[in-house]
Formats: C-alpha cells, structure tokens, sequence
C-alpha cells in the first residue's frame, strides 16, 4: 500500500489527507467537497478516487480547480474497498480523514479531530458521534456510540462503532499494522477493516456531533441488504474465531440474533433461553481468551441483552426477569445501564 523502505514520516506532505471514493456520487459530491473546504482547519488535501463513474461525478470533479483537490479515476469500475486503498496509497498527510462521498462535515471537525490527536499520541484513531440525515442533509436523528478503547472493542463484537465518515486515524499506524480495506468485501468493508484496526490499536470516540451521515436509497452501504448481512456475518464469524470459537451455525445464528441483524420476534418469544446461554459462553469463553477485558465485556453482554429484549418486543416485565437472570451467571456486580445516557440515539 505504500513505497517499501521508506519511512512514512518523510510523506508527510500534509497534516490531514482526506479520503474518498466516488461512484456515481453527483447528487451529493459537491455537498461532500463543500464541507471539507468549509473547514476551519486548513493543512489538508483532498484525494478522491472516482471508480469509472457513468453520471456527472467526473466532470463535477474536473471542474473544481483548486490545488488542495487530487483526483483519480479508475479505468474499470473496481469497488469502493480497491478505490479507497488507492487514494490511502496515493495520500501524504500524517493522518487519514475518511469520508463517504454522500456524507459531510460540520466545520470543526478536522479542527477538532487533529487537536485530540495531537495532544494523544498514543490514540490510533478517533471517530465522533453523528447525526444521521435524510437525503436532503436534514438531521433526523443523533447517533452515539463508546467513547473509551475498551469499550468499542467490546461494542464492535456487536455491531460497528464507528461510522465511517467520522473516522480520522494515523497514517503510521496503518502502515506499522499493514491494515487496509480488504478488497473481498463488496459490503461491509468498512466495518472489516475497524474490526481488526480496533485491536490493533487504541480507537477513542469525540463526543460532538461533527459527522453527518446521509441515508438514502442511493448510497452503497445501503444496498443489497441480503449481501450485505453476509459479509457482516463474515466479519463477526473472524471475531469469534479471535475470541477462540470455530463457530458452528448455531453459534454464527445465535450471535447474529443478539446483535439484531437476524429479527424474527415470533421465534425469539419461545427461543429466548439459548441466547442467555450464548451471552454467558461469550463471557466464559473470553475469560480463557482474554481478547478483551472481562468486566467491559460483561458489562456489553448486558447492554446488549436489553436491546435483544427490546427489539423482540418482550415487554418491560419479561425483559426485566430476563436480566435478573442473566446477571446471575455474569460473576460481576454490575449495572452498566448509566451507560445507555452516553449511546442512545436521538430522533430529531
């Protein structure tokens, strides 16, 4: 991904390169473009990689003459993993700013991003909370996730805990780590590459909102659903073979079913007992592993379990029994449920 024998620090043209790839992107590029260059923060470059776009993405990006913008286009389209490993690959800057081309920016946030990484060297990567928009940009909902390193491990063997356009992490950390997007992935790639980076190194999240991520029916992350669930389950079956697990259907189903990706509330009223089961092999079989903190992790099954319960619709009264009786096989005392004041998500 980068010139072999030379180290990165002498590529640092650049404090921030941002990233991008675009297909098809023309509805909202500009808006993508405009918020970058909207920054109060302004030792950046922008590198974006068009993946042989068949609309208006190209000439949008030839006209935008301005020297900090660095655009390549892909002769065949190649996916959004390959395009943004060549703009990585193509990138100078002493940290890597992610951002999806139908996201955008609020004006601080490069400002505030290189200042929490600067006075943390030890952080490899720093995301933010996010507000999730409807098509046009209007917020319609606040998004928040872990803040602390031990906790997005844990959350990430759940669900992904860091968007992808709110993502800013050390060049030299991908190149120590040799992390990149791995091309196999036609969806989820983001969520793979976070899911080994997280262990790789200290992940924190900024609590303000200076991501805004745009849903629309346009977007890659939101087609395909069925294939996209199936590379997500590759990415959590390579987290409980990390966790010492080779999982056998099962298992894969029932951890599916805890992180809400498999719903079906009808089954889950008379089923309900082999996932208490399966949160308390999560925990033992971590405690021989220990790939993440026992007690960070006990504290996430928990958390968890609640949202199992409130998506299969158990009822206040059921859900709560539930709990009582997964706190007794977890060892510790805990009460994690403060926490749900610091993640959950906001209707706008």
């Amino acid at each position: 991904m980068f010139s072999e024998g030379i180290h990165p620090v002498f590529l640092y043209l650049r404090m921030v390169s941002v990233i991008m790839a675009a297909f098809n992107a023309q509805a909202y590029i500009e808006a993508a473009l405009d918020s970058v260059f909207a920054q109060t923060f302004r030792d950046f470059e922008i590198v974006v990689v068009d993946d042989a776009s068949t609309d208006g993405t190209g000439h949008i990006l030839e006209n935008r003459k301005d020297p900090c913008l660095r655009v390549f286009r892909n002769e065949t389209r190649s996916g959004a993993a390959f395009s943004r490993n060549r703009a990585i690959a193509e990138a100078s800057g002493k940290y890597m700013a992610v951002l999806d081309a139908d996201d955008f920016w609020a004006p601080q946030k490069l400002e505030k991003q290189v200042e929490y990484m600067e006075k943390h060297p030890a952080a490899a990567g720093l995301g933010t909370y996010v507000y999730e928009t409807d098509h046009t940009g209007h917020p319609v909902k606040a998004v928040r996730f872990p803040l602390y390193p031990g906790q997005i491990r844990c959350s990430t063997l759940f669900r992904c805990s860091l968007v992808h356009s709110s993502v800013m992490v050390r060049r030299s950390f991908l190149v120590e780590q040799n992390l990149r997007y791995d091309e196999s992935f036609s969806f989820s790639h983001d969520f793979e590459l976070w899911s080994r980076a997280v262990f790789a190194g200290d992940f924190h999240l900024l609590p303000r909102y200076l991501t805004y991520y745009r849903r629309s029916p346009g977007q890659i992350s939101s087609e395909h659903s069925e294939a996209q669930m199936k590379h997500a389950s590759r990415v959590y079956s390579s987290l409980l073979k990390k966790m010492g697990y080779r999982p056998a259907a099962e298992e894969l189903s029932a951890h599916l079913r805890l992180t809400g990706m498999d719903i079906r509330p009808e089954r889950e009223q008379e089923h309900y007992r082999d996932i208490l089961s399966w949160c308390e092999s999560l925990y033992k079989t971590n405690e021989k592993s220990l790939m993440v903190r026992p007690y960070i992790l006990a504290n996430e099954i928990l958390l968890r379990f609640l949202k199992y319960c409130s998506i299969n619709s158990f009822g206040t009264f059921k859900s709560l029994r539930l709990l009582f009786c997964l706190h007794r096989r977890l060892p510790f005392p805990l009460f994690p449920y403060f926490q749900l004041f610091q993640r959950v998500s906001k209707k706008i």
